[in-house]
């Protein structure tokens, strides 16, 4: 998603870039701080002593920079997070999967600013695709692999699959933060949710994969034991 569709960045200075860092590092602050309904553009600029009018001119408007804020925290953590699974297993999606989601117990506003957004009713559709393509980068990748593979059954639709899948993961998250779902149900209920769409799908192995995982679900009450992944977060001069 482009910071500002009708007014794209044809050249980047460093103080250009360290004004743009600084806005969308104060967004994700006061988003992890107070959530979406009390952030507040001008705080912002206050924040990251940035003109408001320098805001808009890069951003064009609020929603803009809450989108880019958080997809940068969820790009800047999945580059810097080494996991030790496959990614195109159905073992390594939900690692995957989970990691990002047991992140979430740590930015619970950032995670309900998410969730706001996407089901938001006057959200442009570009902020939209771009939250959404946050949940569909861990499944289309490992989703096109099991087409190949022949185990994707003949009447799903590749990119509908995705989009119910995003559906699912975006709608469960709601329901924990809505409290519908305690922290101790989280994790679980998404896994499940996601597993009993894809047994639904897919054939073969990885059905046979799928249906094992939903079994010790139900055996044990809990997401499987994953290895540990490493996180090195960058540093900035500004920081």
């Amino acid at each position: 998603m482009d910071a500002h569709p009708d007014k794209p960045l044809l050249y980047s200075s460093p103080l250009i870039l360290a004004r743009r860092r600084r806005l969308l590092r104060e967004a994700r602050h006061m988003i992890a701080e107070d959530g979406v309904d009390k952030f507040s553009v001008r705080k912002l600029c206050l924040r990251a002593e940035v003109a408001q009018r320098t805001l808009y001119n890069a951003f064009r408007n609020k929603d803009r920079v809450i989108a880019l804020a958080i997809r940068e925290a969820y790009d800047e953590f999945n580059e810097h997070v080494h996991y030790k699974t496959d990614r195109n297993t159905l073992f390594g999606v939900l690692d995957r999967t989970m990691s990002i989601n047991r992140r979430n117990f740590r930015v619970r506003n950032y995670t309900k600013a998410v969730v706001t957004i996407y089901f938001g009713a006057n959200t442009p559709r570009d902020v939209w695709e771009t939250l959404q393509d946050m949940s569909l980068g861990r499944i289309s990748e490992w989703l096109s692999v099991v087409k190949a593979e022949g185990q994707l059954l003949p009447w799903v639709n590749e990119r509908r699959f995705a989009d119910a899948m995003a559906n699912i993961q975006y709608a469960t998250i709601n329901d924990w933060c809505m409290e519908r779902l305690s922290d101790r149900e989280y994790l679980p209920r998404l896994m499940e949710n996601m597993l009993l769409l894809i047994v639904g799908s897919v054939q073969g192995e990885v059905r046979a994969e799928a249906e094992a995982y939903l079994e010790d679900l139900k055996r044990t009450g809990d997401v499987p034991n994953f290895p540990a992944a490493i996180y090195s977060p960058p540093r900035y001069e500004d920081d």
